[in-house]
């Protein structure tokens, strides 16, 4: 069987720099993949750029964290504060979200990905890894299959997924975090829509990064990424700045590309996934 990997680059759309970025790391290097982040004003300004990457796969990277909804606040106020705008904190917000609001909400975010794009996107995935908790997997899965998108991201529990890893094993936490990413891989399993078969996910430098690709295994892995060039935009937006351009320059540089001719990987898209 053959070693395929999607490289996917999280955010695009965030700032301009980390969508230039991205679109560099595709150009100059591995990245074969990436989700846009759709619910910011200037999402209309970040579309076109796109048009210069024809054969990077686009999904829609689904938000509940970061910026405004694209609802009016009034009819998603589970989901945001006094002021209008989503929260940061994940456990508040997964103790009072409405699934009805959010699955408004995320329909309005893939309604709108498909309006800027012109076309279905390749996948769904959700920032700040929302769909580890099986509620807001079921979501995800279920607006997937209203507007026939056929694939999605899937959490698998291990040491390479970042998640697992943020508790030490003797905190309870640790034990709560996976078994909710071993329910909502189920979940995924279950909904009959693609999906990679391995994940690894967590910030890399060159030498990280030449590492997981020496783990990559047969079939399907994504690799999730966070490149980007660090703007003031950025940094008004999100504390993950200065490792966007390490994973930039990792990406991109000749050793990767080397790397990944020599174990004989196979870089390919979500679209990859329907076919």
């Amino acid at each position: 069987m053959t070693r395929c990997l999607i490289v996917n680059a999280d955010d695009f759309g965030l700032s301009e720099g980390v969508s230039r970025g991205i679109l560099r790391a595709h150009r100059e290097g591995i990245l074969t993949s990436t989700t846009f982040m759709v619910n910011f004003p200037w999402a209309e300004e970040m579309a076109p750029l796109l048009e210069e990457a024809p054969d990077l796969g686009v999904g829609v990277h689904l938000n509940l964290t970061t910026g405004q909804p694209i609802l009016p606040p009034g009819q998603v106020r589970t989901l945001v504060n006094h002021q209008g705008s989503f929260a940061k904190a994940l456990v508040p917000l997964a103790v009072r979200a409405d699934m009805t609001e959010v699955h408004r909400e995320w329909s309005a975010q893939v309604a709108k990905g498909i309006a800027l794009l012109g076309r279905t996107p390749t996948h769904l995935d959700t920032h700040r890894f929302l769909q580890g908790h099986p509620a807001f997997a079921a979501v995800m899965l279920e607006v997937a299959r209203t507007y026939g998108i056929p694939a999605v991201r899937c959490l698998y529990a291990g040491p390479d997924m970042s998640i697992s890893e943020m508790f030490r094993s003797w905190n309870p936490a640790r034990y709560l975090v996976d078994r909710y990413l071993h329910k909502s891989a189920q979940l995924v399993a279950q909904s009959g829509l693609g999906c990679p078969a391995a994940i690894m996910a967590g910030d890399f430098d060159l030498p990280g990064l030449l590492a997981k690709l020496e783990r990559v295994g047969e079939g399907v892995t994504e690799l999730v990424s966070h490149p980007g060039l660090v703007d003031d935009q950025l940094r008004s937006l999100s504390s993950m700045q200065d490792h966007r351009e390490a994973e930039l320059a990792a990406l991109t540089s000749p050793e990767a590309r080397s790397r990944v001719e020599r174990l004989g990987i196979a870089l390919v898209s979500f679209a990859h996934l329907a076919r």
